[in-house]
């Protein structure tokens, strides 16, 4: 007796269990686009970046689905460990990511940025991917000095200011001087709060005068100066100029005979308020200007210091300045700062160096650390530069200034040679990676700074002629046009220029001409911006 058929008015899930035909048919009926989107999401949060870019160009549900903000967000912050674009330094106007528009009364702001975006910029930066930008070239100076501000690129030669909006728009600013020979030599943007739309830009001159503008980065024709100041008499110790850092009301400029000043600019004038000389400092230096509270002010310098017997290291400072500039403006709960403490004036100051000797008697242990220290040292120092939390040495090539018949010549007598040799203790395409350690002075035992070498960078071809440092990202411009970008936390590099091709039978002079041309770069969390001798190039990473 054969057995009894299903009858065909059962319900389907009945049918499912007890039919073989019909649960076949049901299977070709279901599909993984009959899932909810709750459900794709989930499966999609196990995917990576480049399973998450294929499935956008499978449909346009899973395109929808595929670039959900959250499944972006997560990825950006287990790859790139942070909730921002790195490389800003606390400029207004600043965003660190697209907008999205949100509904009204349920996004927070913390929901307006898009982390797809955000992903793309920051792994373009870890592979080196960028779009190149030639801007219109600075006529009157070979030297040429860079500042990025927000959407804002600041060029400054001879005696005049250009800027320049990404949309082209541009503005040129005269700096007027007493003196006709002089010319600008350092640049520095306000870092403090500022209103909306404006910042203040100091300009320095070669006669130790300085101008403050006001600076409109969203329309740069509206920018105009505020401030005019000039020395009562000139000095080879107030000028000139080389480097400086901002942060309203406090500037602090550096000299080439490395004499700092400190100056208040909170009453409208500028108001030279502390000097400090150091006799084992030198140039190259780099500078970073913090507010941990409205209190205190800390100044960080990296800067290059000599080993014997002619030799030279990198060592840093840390200054702790007192803030507000007139007693008026003391807060009641101010009462910590001693008597001694006026405003703006210095309450602390300790130093590091890479290479040191140590006090007293030297053990097996201390013997092994200095030479390890010794064999870092190097014959010049191309530059160096600080975050206020890493500090990178860039060493010169000793071809550029020195030949085998010529053993110690000075670089205007000895141009550089074409090879790019090393000398047995060091190579100048390496860049030497240290880590500043400036714990609290709560007390004597955990006071003492350190500067511990961390490990050498190695990857670029022919030595390294400009550096720009900051949160955690070095940007390194080689004498032969290359550009790499180091992650410092990870020590990882990435080439963003190949060196420039010579060609054969080039003339030595051109050569020469290419290694003693001076070379800018600056960038932000989205662009690059080098300079050689006038000629400006911007390379984007939010492509």
């Amino acid at each position: 007796m054969s057995k009894h058929r299903l009858s065909p008015t059962l319900p389907f899930p009945k049918k499912l269990h007890l039919d073989p035909e019909a649960e076949s048919c049901s299977y070709s009926r279901l599909s993984f686009e009959s899932l909810s989107d709750e459900i794709t999401l989930l499966i999609f949060s196990y995917l990576s970046w480049v399973d998450l870019c294929a499935a956008q160009a499978t449909s346009g549900n899973w395109y929808r689905l595929a670039t959900d903000n959250e499944l972006w967000r997560n990825l950006y912050l287990s790859i790139f460990k942070s909730s921002r674009l790195r490389g800003a330094r606390g400029f207004v106007g600043r965003t660190d990511g697209r907008e999205i528009k949100n509904l009204p009364g349920r996004a927070k702001v913390e929901e307006l940025k898009d982390w797809r975006w955000m992903f793309r910029i920051s792994m373009n930066w870890m592979t080196g991917r960028c779009a190149i930008d030639l801007k219109p070239r600075i006529q009157g100076s070979e030297q040429s000095h860079i500042l990025l501000v927000g959407s804002l690129t600041i060029t400054a030669a001879s005696q005049l200011i250009h800027l320049q909006t990404v949309a082209g728009v541009g503005h040129t600013l005269p700096c007027k001087t007493t003196t006709h020979s002089a010319h600008i030599t350092a640049l520095a943007v306000d870092q403090s709060a500022a209103s909306t739309g404006h910042a203040r830009l100091a300009v320095f001159l070669s006669s130790g005068e300085f101008r403050v503008f006001s600076v409109n980065h969203n329309r740069p024709s509206l920018s105009c100066a505020e401030l005019s100041y000039a020395p009562s008499r000139r000095s080879n110790r107030i000028c000139p100029i080389i480097k400086a850092v901002y942060h309203h009301p406090l500037l602090i400029t550096l000299s080439e005979t490395f004499t700092l000043s400190i100056y208040s600019l909170s009453s409208g004038s500028a108001v030279l308020k502390e000097t400090l000389t150091s006799f084992t400092s030198f140039p190259p230096t780099s500078m970073v200007l913090s507010s941990s509270s409205p209190a205190t002010y800390k100044l960080v310098l990296a800067y290059t210091t000599p080993v014997y017997p002619d030799h030279w290291s990198v060592g840093a400072t840390e200054l702790i300045i007192a803030g507000y500039s007139s007693e008026s403006e003391l807060p009641s709960s101010s009462s910590f700062l001693a008597p001694e403490h006026t405003p703006m004036s210095i309450i602390s100051t300790r130093n590091a160096r890479a290479v040191d000797v140590p006090q007293g008697w030297v053990d097996e242990q201390k013997l092994r650390l200095m030479r390890e220290q010794w064999s870092r040292k190097v014959c010049r120092v191309a530059d160096t530069q600080t975050d206020g939390k890493w500090v990178v040495l860039a060493p010169e090539d000793p071809a550029s200034y020195s030949t085998p018949s010529s053993p110690s010549p000075s670089p205007a007598s000895s141009p550089p040679s074409i090879a790019y040799a090393s000398s047995s203790m060091y190579s100048p395409s390496s860049l030497q990676l240290y880590r500043l350690s400036l714990p609290p002075s709560t007390s004597i035992s955990s006071a003492a700074p350190k500067l511990t070498f961390v490990r050498t960078l190695h990857g670029q071809l022919g030595p390294v002629k400009a550096l720009s440092l900051s949160d955690s990202r070095c940007v390194s411009f080689g004498v032969n046009g290359s550009i790499w970008v180091w992650d410092l936390n990870t020590a990882m590099g990435a080439e963003v220029a190949a060196p420039m091709a010579m060609p054969e039978g080039s003339l030595q002079e051109d050569t020469n001409a290419l290694g003693l041309a001076k070379r800018s770069v600056v960038f932000d969390e989205r662009r690059i911006v080098t300079a050689v001798n006038g000629n400006v190039v911007e390379r984007r990473f939010d492509i």
